[in-house]
């Protein structure tokens, strides 16, 4: 079957202050990732925080939710639960706000 209309890519777009803040966090969560987060998981979540960074500050929303979870079990897969879990909580907060304006926006 085929789409007669192109399909549109919901994207999560970041102010300059929201990707810097986002992505100091994600990075710094990921060098406290555990053994049992895997080369993977780790590379799309470096990506993925690298495209935030980018001039635009955007990801597709698919990505960005793949993202939360990914960072959600880095935090998990860590011996040291802090800073571990701020800066998890810090990533959710910036990226459920985006997410959240996101889908009024879509209303």
């Amino acid at each position: 079957m085929f789409l007669s209309q192109k399909t549109r890519i919901p994207f999560v777009f970041f102010s300059e202050d929201q990707a810097n803040a986002f992505s100091d966090s994600a990075r710094r969560l990921l060098t406290w990732a555990g053994e049992e987060y895997t080369d993977c998981c780790y590379k799309f979540a470096r990506e993925c925080i690298s495209r935030i960074e980018a001039p635009g500050h955007k990801i597709p929303l698919d990505d960005a939710e793949t993202l939360l979870a990914l960072l959600g079990h880095c935090c998990l897969t860590t011996n040291t639960p802090e800073p571990a879990h701020t800066l998890w909580s810090q990533c959710v907060r910036i990226l459920s706000q985006r997410i959240c304006e996101l889908t009024r926006e879509a209303a």
